[in-house]
């Protein structure tokens, strides 16, 4: 068994932010598609509860909504063929947990990472080449853009057990709780925030072993 950590959302190079509420709830925002719109595709404006929170001129993007853990089936894709920040994942297999990592921005002060959610891995639909038909992964993004516009790029698609969730209240993920996960071992520059040195670590998902693996596990039980 292992855990993945994935950092998914709106990042510092976008113009939408994903806020924290006073209370821990928050809002993740999905990073826009490089594809313009196209039925079976979302639009940002399509999903009420995120377009409440973005910039009115994202009403109309098509947006690559994943993870998506709020409906009927939870899900997950990742281009784990292709791309190398995903390479780890080819790996995952029923009853690995993949945790999401997210950057929030509070009201006031600076933003941070947290975690927002967790798929436990149910089912894998691996090396995407060809539309396979109906089926739990209709609602996924790589899908949605892929029947759209053609583009069967061997991504792969995980769906979730009924203990995948998206988080009530969001997990502060800092520094100390990085060193749980991998260890004291990252160098933090003076001239970097800790903001910029855990995200350029976890651009690429990484997987998780041990005591990180426990933790992240216990945290997705809380």
């Amino acid at each position: 068994m292992a855990a993945f950590l994935a950092n998914v959302g709106v990042n510092a190079g976008h113009a939408a932010r994903s806020p924290l509420f006073d209370d821990g709830t928050f809002v993740v925002l999905p990073i826009p598609e490089n594809h313009r719109w196209r039925a079976p595709m979302l639009r940002l404006g399509d999903v009420q509860h995120l377009d409440a929170h973005s910039p009115r001129r994202w009403s109309e993007k098509a947006v690559h909504l994943d993870p998506d853990l709020t409906s009927a089936v939870p899900i997950y894709g990742d281009n784990c063929r292709t791309a190398g920040r995903a390479f780890s994942l080819r790996g995952a297999v029923k009853g690995d947990v993949i945790v999401f990592l997210a950057r929030l921005h509070p009201r006031s002060g600076p933003p941070g990472f947290h975690l927002v959610g967790s798929l436990e891995v149910d089912e894998v639909l691996a090396d995407v080449t060809r539309d396979p038909g109906p089926g739990w992964w209709d609602g996924n993004a790589h899908v949605r853009r892929a029947r759209a516009h053609q583009t069967w790029d061997s991504f792969w698609v995980f769906k979730g057990t009924c203990n995948s969730r998206q988080f009530a209240r969001a997990v502060p993920f800092g520094r100390a709780e990085a060193a749980v996960l991998f260890g004291d071992v990252w160098t933090w520059p003076d001239h970097r925030t800790a903001l910029q040195t855990i995200g350029s670590h976890t651009r690429a998902v990484r997987r998780i072993e041990g005591q990180g693996e426990e933790w992240l596990r216990a945290a997705c039980r809380s």
